[in-house]
């Protein structure tokens, strides 16, 4: 009987081990799957850092207050 109960016992351990790493790679999937699905501009995006003369050269001599262009958009061309 007691070798019984400890088998079941191992048995038990194997499967809920087995059980729980299926899980993991299935939810690790589905989050690859989600993530290819919702493509953002974000994920495209750069940033980098810019010294403030160069910004501040900008304003002088290139930004148009009457431009209808937004300052960002007339700083990414200027970029």
């Amino acid at each position: 009987m007691g070798l019984f109960i400890a088998s079941m016992g191992v048995f038990i351990y194997f499967f809920v081990i087995v059980y729980i790493d299926f899980v993991r790679a299935k939810e690790l999937n589905q989050f690859v799957d989600f993530d290819v699905k919702t493509i953002s501009a974000g994920d495209y995006s750069v940033e980098f850092d810019i010294n403030e003369k160069s910004y501040e050269k900008f304003k002088k001599d290139y930004y148009l207050d009457t431009n209808p262009m937004s300052e960002m958009a007339q700083f990414k061309q200027y970029v």
